[in-house]
């Protein structure tokens, strides 16, 4: 299966390539904002009506250096207190505080169609980015929850799992990864970050199952993480890309 994924990622890539900026090899790694909203359908209310607001919002937006995404639950557990998640990333913290100074049009339109109890804002940085091959704008996302071990820094825990990203992509398997560490709103978070991976499609996502189980890549995993970082199962959520004004870096 080697080189097997290589290409095929890069079109998701592109969906997101402007969520996050790059956590550099060498250097200082890069952020982005990135907000997050929760969000239930009101009564009466459904994806079609959410559907206009985002109409709306695109074009209130104009040429801000902005994009946005909605992720619907696909794979996950227990009772999912919102019906799907929004994400929207500003190209840095001055555009997002010109952004919330100027407020929305939509605003009313938003709140009429949807209630959203929790907001929170992440600083985004990609850890490996595939080359860009276009795309659709559908893709699959996986998100986890990570914990560093003891004494360990964030900085140790991301070098662990880009050692893991180099083991991937030297043996055929090149997904695009990144890292969502909390910046407001999270409130004590039981997390030190999220680890997020961007798949093109949900057979993407099946055949990088495959890979893993063929290449037994779990042990590799455990050698190179086992008390640096531990991260819980990945929950999967389907997205569509809303619009996308950022470029990449």
């Amino acid at each position: 299966m080697k080189r097997l994924f290589t290409a095929a990622v890069t079109a998701a890539c592109t969906l997101l390539v402007g969520i996050s900026s790059t956590f550099a090899q060498d250097g200082p790694p890069q952020f982005r904002p990135v907000e997050m909203w929760a969000c239930n359908l009101n009564d009466g209310k459904d994806q079609g009506d959410m559907d206009k607001v985002y109409e709306d919002l695109v074009e209130d937006m104009g040429d801000t250096a902005y994009s946005a995404f909605q992720l619907d639950p696909y794979f996950v557990s227990g009772d999912i207190p919102f019906d799907f998640l929004y994400l929207g990333a500003w190209a840095d913290g001055s555009t997002m505080g010109s952004s919330l100074m100027e407020g929305e049009d939509t605003s009313d339109a938003w709140n009429d169609a949807v209630t959203c109890p929790a907001s929170l804002v992440f600083a985004s940085t990609w850890l490996n980015q595939p080359q860009n091959d276009g795309g659709n704008g559908e893709f699959i996302l996986t998100v986890s929850d990570c914990t560093n071990g003891h004494a360990i820094s964030n900085g140790q825990a991301a070098g662990a799992i880009r050692r893991y990203n180099d083991y991937e992509k030297a043996n055929g398997l090149d997904v695009g990864t990144i890292l969502w560490y909390p910046a407001y709103g999270h409130g004590g978070a039981d997390f030190d970050f999220k680890l997020v991976h961007v798949y093109p499609s949900a057979q993407q996502l099946g055949d990088s199952f495959s890979w893993y189980v063929d290449n037994q890549a779990y042990t590799v995993r455990s050698d190179i993480m086992d008390g640096i970082v531990d991260c819980d199962e990945a929950r999967v959520y389907t997205g569509r890309t809303l619009m996308n004004n950022l470029q990449p870096n």
